[in-house]
């Protein structure tokens, strides 16, 4: 391997990706062998007969593997070989891995050759007794995150030598484990050339563990061809993370992972009831991802999820909201958050989606593969990409297609309720976690549920504590008795200052700042003999905000978009009415002493403001320049603790306590002058 370029077109000056080195080190024959170890690639093999069906692994790491020939030979069947080594990774050669890495990824040699010159140590220790340090100078270390890469480009030579002599051959490697598919024979003969080269890098293939894959009518040809091997055989199995085989096995294969996932969604029905912030994100960004990655690797599966979309219509939903089937509204759940549902989407609609998606990521790979081309690595990255951008705007479309047609379907106030929820739901998307401050408690996140769908809050009495009117919604929204919508706008701008001071410094920002609206700031008449308007106070100041050397004042209002007053009328439009009558009475005041002044409105649902949504957006700027972070992760981390906020102070409005002095046995004092009593 002395002096031979390297094969990976774009990848010479930095870190190889070990998936696209392993791929095309094995179009060019070697100089010489080199130690073995497969590098992360995954294939996906399909034929094109009813018996077969195809495994697919995620995204970039993936291809295709070309449909048998027609008019097959009964004696000599084809068949696919899932090779398995002897403890792959600590049996490597470490010299033979070493030099391979010095020829063919020279950039990072000299790091590699640091972390393995020297052998590794493992310390034993003994209670009572002399411990003693075993040593390990073979393998790759588990655990290091080169040992994936450094193992991948070892297998390189060994994959060229066997491709040179063997080209009828498809063959795939995902680290230990590798794949040879072909007629029986010719399989036979890779394999023999395999034990014959493999042990010279490490690489011991075991032919007792490995498993030959063919139809069960080609079963008897394939036992006498391989009865020196001693293969495991049989018509389906699995294949990193995917499927190889017949649709029989296929469903063989899946049903009882099928039933494991119905267990799993039931289970986490049952943590709903006390827990439902943490039931539903465990469904969204844990369960439901597993069975989605397998629907990107095996095609058509989606009948077979059949149960799991009952278990989640009939079970999960109706715990997660404490409602019936039908208010659950379970096609309105499918679609993303952003277009007012839950993101939860049917498992047996969205398997044909998730399969096309991956093959079109994976169809330079898919090429490569099949045509024994080289691969382009920067290329291959940048199409997935494409590809991925692709599907994710195709299924926010196909979301959007089914929003439109379920507001349309529905009554005006249905219609309100679903436009102010698309923008409302970053709640709903951020992880439960105690030590950042966004768990919810199970009030919480089910009061907000309940009325993203149109269903009233469960357990809500039947008058008003503080005023004795018939308690609803709107009246617990706007009831001033007790001060709850005055802990509501001070929450609201108390996290606004927590936010800021974390942007700026706890220095730049003050509370409560003065809004001059008089003159000079004195009471009473001027010299006109006029009436001087008294001093009024904002919610936050901020130096330094919008501009350097400039003050910012913020004041706080959240309004019920849903009052009766406000009925018919668009929430953005009655916002900005709000922001509108802010700013007439205090801009022009601040602006005359080089102030501004930015009103933050809010909907109780959290809804914002076109001011509202400009502060956001700057403040997601400069947190993310002080931090080093993506704008993006900035703004999705100040919506959410924004809305998180109202999400908790509508609960509040809901539940809380409006006259907590009625049943005090003791007098109340509105000062501290009743203290003398104690004297």
């Amino acid at each position: 391997a002395a002096g031979e370029p390297n094969d990976v077109e774009g990848v010479a000056g930095g870190m190889p990706r070990a998936s696209s080195a392993v791929r095309t080190e094995t179009d060019a024959p070697p100089a010489r062998p080199a130690p073995a170890g497969p590098g992360p690639v995954e294939v996906r093999l399909r034929r094109p007969r009813g018996d077969a069906t195809g495994s697919r692994e995620d995204a970039d790491m993936e291809a295709d593997l070309p449909p048998e020939p027609d008019g097959t030979d009964p004696a000599d069947p084809p068949g696919a070989l899932l090779v398995d080594a002897r403890n792959g990774f600590n049996e490597l050669g470490r010299r033979a891995m070493l030099w391979t890495i010095r020829h063919r990824w020279a950039a990072g040699s000299r790091f590699a050759f640091n972390c393995y010159r020297h052998a590794a140590q493992l310390t034993l220790r003994r209670k009572g007794r002399p411990g003693y340090t075993l040593l390990s100078s073979e393998g790759v270390t588990q655990g290091d995150p080169l040992s994936m890469v450094l193992y991948g480009l070892a297998l390189v030579p060994l994959a060229k030598k066997l491709r040179q002599e063997h080209p009828e051959v498809v063959q795939a490697w995902y680290a230990d484990d590798g794949l040879l598919k072909g007629r029986t024979s010719q399989v036979a003969a890779a394999m023999t050339l395999l034990q014959r080269l493999g042990p010279e890098r490490g690489y011991f293939p075991e032919p007792a563990k490995s498993i030959y894959i063919c139809s069960p009518e080609d079963r008897p040809g394939a036992e006498e061809l391989l009865e020196a091997f001693n293969f495991k055989f049989t018509d389906g199995h699995r294949y990193v993370g995917g499927f190889l085989g017949s649709d029989a096995a296929l469903s063989q294969w899946l049903a009882p992972q099928i039933q494991q996932w119905v267990s799993g969604v039931a289970s986490l029905a049952k943590v709903a009831k006390r827990y439902p912030q943490t039931a539903y994100a465990g469904l969204t960004k844990s369960l439901q991802q597993e069975w989605q990655y397998l629907q990107r690797v095996v095609p058509n599966c989606g009948p077979a999820f059949e149960p799991v979309e009952e278990a989640i219509r009939t079970v999960f939903l109706p715990a997660l909201l404490e409602a019936t089937e039908a208010e659950c509204q379970r096609e309105l759940t499918t679609i993303s958050v952003r277009q007012a549902g839950l993101g939860l989407p049917n498992p047996v609609q969205s398997a044909p989606a998730c399969f096309a998606a991956s093959e079109a990521c994976t169809s330079l790979l898919v090429t490569s593969l099949r045509e024994r081309t080289g691969l382009n690595a920067n290329i291959h990255t940048r199409h997935a990409g494409r590809e991925r951008r692709r599907a994710r705007l195709n299924r926010a479309a196909a979301d959007e297609r089914k929003s439109r047609r379920i507001s349309a379907a529905s009554d005006p106030a249905t219609q309100k309720r679903m436009l102010r929820a698309k923008e409302t739901g970053a709640w709903l998307t951020t992880m439960p976690d105690r030590l950042n401050g966004t768990e919810l408690s199970a009030d919480e996140f089910r009061d907000s549920l309940r009325l993203r769908f149109g269903l009233v809050p469960l357990g809500l009495p039947e008058r008003c504590d503080g005023c004795g009117q018939r308690f609803t919604l709107g009246h617990a929204m706007s009831c001033k008795k007790g001060g709850l919508v005055l802990l509501r706008h001070n929450d609201v701008a108390a996290e606004w200052h927590h936010l800021c001071a974390q942007a700026l410094t706890p220095s730049a920002v003050s509370d409560e700042p003065l809004i001059h609206s008089g003159r000079d700031g004195n009471q009473g008449a001027n010299a006109d003999g006029a009436e001087t308007l008294p001093e009024t106070r904002g919610d936050v100041a901020v130096h330094g905000f919008w501009r350097r050397g400039t003050t910012a004042s913020f004041d706080v209002r959240v309004t019920d978009t849903d009052a009766p007053s406000y009925r018919g009328q668009d929430p953005h439009k009655i916002l900005a009415k709000h922001e509108k009558e802010k700013k007439d009475t205090y801009v022009e005041h601040g602006l005359a002493r080089r102030r501004t002044f930015s009103p933050l409105v809010f909907s109780v649902d959290g809804l914002r403001g076109g001011e509202a949504s400009a502060a956001t957006k700057k403040l997601a700027s400069r947190l993310s320049a002080k931090w080093k972070r993506t704008y993006s992760e900035v703004c999705g981390f100040v919506r959410s603790r924004l809305s998180i906020t109202l999400v908790r102070t509508t609960s509040q409005c809901l539940r809380g306590a409006r006259d907590p002095t009625a049943r005090a046995t003791h007098a109340t004092w509105d000062s501290g002058v009743g203290l003398s009593l104690y004297q």
